[in-house]
């Protein structure tokens, strides 16, 4: 007896599925998506890129052809005119700048890539920044609406830029000289506090109250303690900056290690590692992505503090610039030691994230940055 057997057709040999018709993970939708990305990765809006070129030329344009209001005080006016050029000429490279990006766009491979990322990104900025520019113009210089001497004009800023560049690149580096001291101190207590009461429950228990209390007194209120303590008002401007740093670093800390699940610490002990092994190759590095949290925190309130700071006793420093304008009472002078203040602290800000992407690029594919 012969016995015939029929072969198992399989329900779908198409694309994407198995030969029983379960669909794989890697399916054709997904696929074409997948590449979609890779050839098509950011699709850019001509409309908002254009208008934002647009607004930066005809700022230009306003500044160098309108006329200046004859409402303007002589010194206000003098400075006005003496750097309308320069100022019509940063409208122009702006929007230089972002035509080569938009037109780098159309370039196939990595670079294009990179150029629609950065366009698409910034093309509302770019509109909004613009629209402000030309408001802030309209209503200072050409206007004067918004009165001398607390509002300014943009070619002022950019003249006492020009006139105390000697003493703002000198107040600038002794600034970040002491900021740096600031905030290495109190980097290196908050990481050495947070990991004692995150890590043994004695500590804790002593020291978090503490913490508690002490942490969120303002930076002012230690300016009577550091005259009697501290020898020199270097020392005492260095630890007002490095509190400032400590407490955000400390609490980050301590939360970071107190999250770190419990299943790490059961692996590696398993593996046979030792107290200290867990303290500094398990639980320092889960917490990095809280530290680095309480870095950002840490740097912003470390700025407010150097500007205290350095109004008690420093000769030299953006703070100090800051005072001592503002008792002439030139206002553009302490405007453009603003800018300057903002533009350091956005950089080192963006300094902080780069080091944060780079460190924790293991973790860029678990979480939303």
């Amino acid at each position: 007896m012969t016995i015939t057997t029929t072969p198992v057709v399989p329900a779908s040999t198409e694309a994407g599925t198995t030969r029983f018709g379960e669909t794989t993970v890697q399916g054709p939708a997904r696929i074409h998506a997948a590449l979609n990305k890779v050839t098509h990765p950011v699709r850019v809006d001509p409309i908002l890129v254009g208008a934002g070129i647009l607004s930066w030329i005809a700022f230009a344009v306003i500044t160098k052809t309108v006329s200046d209001s004859s409402r303007l005080p002589l010194r206000d006016l003098t400075a006005v005119r003496s750097t309308t050029t320069f100022t019509a000429v940063v409208g122009v490279v702006v929007a230089a700048i972002w035509v080569v990006l938009w037109g780098l766009t159309a370039v196939p491979g990595r670079v294009g890539a990179r150029a629609a990322r950065r366009v698409s990104h910034g093309a509302a900025w770019l509109l909004g920044a613009g629209v402000w520019a030309l408001f802030w113009e309209i209503s200072t210089a050409k206007t004067d609406v918004l009165e001398t001497p607390y509002f300014t004009a943009p070619q002022e800023i950019f003249s006492r830029l020009w006139t105390y560049k000697g003493i703002l690149a000198e107040s600038l580096g002794n600034s970040l000289q002491l900021l740096a001291a600031g905030f290495a101190v109190g980097l290196l207590a908050g990481l050495v506090t947070g990991l004692a009461i995150g890590w043994w429950q004695a500590a804790n228990y002593w020291v978090h109250p503490i913490l508690m209390f002490l942490g969120p007194v303002p930076t002012l209120a230690w300016v009577p303690i550091i005259f009697v303590l501290f020898p020199s008002t270097y020392a005492g401007a260095v630890f007002l900056i490095a509190v400032s740093v400590w407490f955000p670093i400390t609490v980050l800390t301590r939360a970071g290690i107190v999250s770190v699940p419990r299943s790490y610490f059961d692996v590696a002990q398993t593996l046979g590692a030792k107290s200290w092994f867990l303290v500094l190759r398990v639980s320092l590095p889960a917490a990095l992505p809280s530290i680095f949290t309480g870095a950002f925190m840490a740097l912003g309130s470390s700025f407010v503090s150097l500007t205290v700071a350095e109004n008690f006793g420093v000769n030299s420093g953006l703070g100090w610039y800051l005072n001592w304008q503002k008792g002439w009472g030139d206002f553009p002078a302490m405007y453009a030691g603003i800018v300057v203040l903002v533009g350091v602290c956005g950089v080192l800000l963006t300094l902080l994230f780069r080091l944060r992407t780079w460190v924790l690029r293991w973790e860029k594919e678990l979480t939303r940055w």
